[in-house]
């Protein structure tokens, strides 16, 4: 979806989502949000869990200001935007929310998770080696292990062929659970994960492409290749 055709049009682009635990894109104060990342910005933005760590209810959405302006007026303009969640305003995680972006913030937290960050990019490297891996991307402590029928080509595996599940359930058998989206191995450890939990779980991962998908191709190929 291209952002600028949509602004030109006067469309509002969609709602955005927050994936995973707060944090998981690059630390504070580098863009706290994948849209930034991209240089979009989005007119709805909503996020939930990771606003609290995931340890209360807690979520918010966000909008511009141009369409909170929509929604202003006198009474019996009947202007009002009748919706509410059941947790709006919980005191509970209001708290559990400020305190985990006081944690967020902490330079203490915020070198952590760039060494976090460094870990899994170097352990991802391994992977390479596989005629399977088509692509590794990442940003932050996201990352997508695309797999293909040969990288040299980028053929996919047919949907019929559940590659990703296999990969998974591999991995689950290892003792790391993750999900694919199609065939993309989806990889989002929280950050308070160990660097020797990511060594595990990239080592889990590598040792089920070869139980499932098969063959190494050898010493590890640049992303170039």
């Amino acid at each position: 979806m291209n952002a600028n055709l949509l602004k030109k049009a006067s469309r509002n682009l969609p709602p955005g989502r927050w994936p995973g635990g707060t944090g998981e894109s690059p630390a504070l104060p580098e863009p706290l949000f994948a849209c930034q990342h991209e240089g979009v910005r989005p007119d709805f933005l909503a996020f939930a869990k990771g606003l609290s760590g995931g340890y209360l209810p807690m979520a918010a959405t966000l909008t511009t200001e141009a369409v909170f302006n929509v929604f202003l007026g006198e009474y019996e303009e009947y202007k009002t935007f009748f919706h509410g969640h059941s947790f709006t305003g919980n005191q509970l995680g209001a708290a559990a929310a400020l305190a985990s972006l006081e944690l967020l913030q902490s330079p203490k937290n915020i070198r952590a998770r760039g060494e976090l960050e460094a870990t899994l990019r170097e352990e991802l490297k391994s992977l390479w080696t596989f005629d399977p891996v088509g692509d590794i991307r990442q940003v932050g402590l996201i990352a997508g292990v695309e797999l293909v029928k040969d990288w040299r080509t980028r053929q996919p595996f047919a949907l019929r062929e559940q590659a990703g599940i296999r990969v998974c359930d591999a991995m689950a058998r290892r003792g790391v659970l993750t999900r694919p989206v199609g065939n993309v191995i989806v990889l989002m450890p929280p950050y308070c994960t160990t660097k020797s939990q990511l060594r595990r779980i990239v080592a889990a991962l590598r040792e089920a492409i070869r139980e499932t998908l098969g063959q190494a191709a050898g010493p590890a190929q640049p992303p170039t290749r």
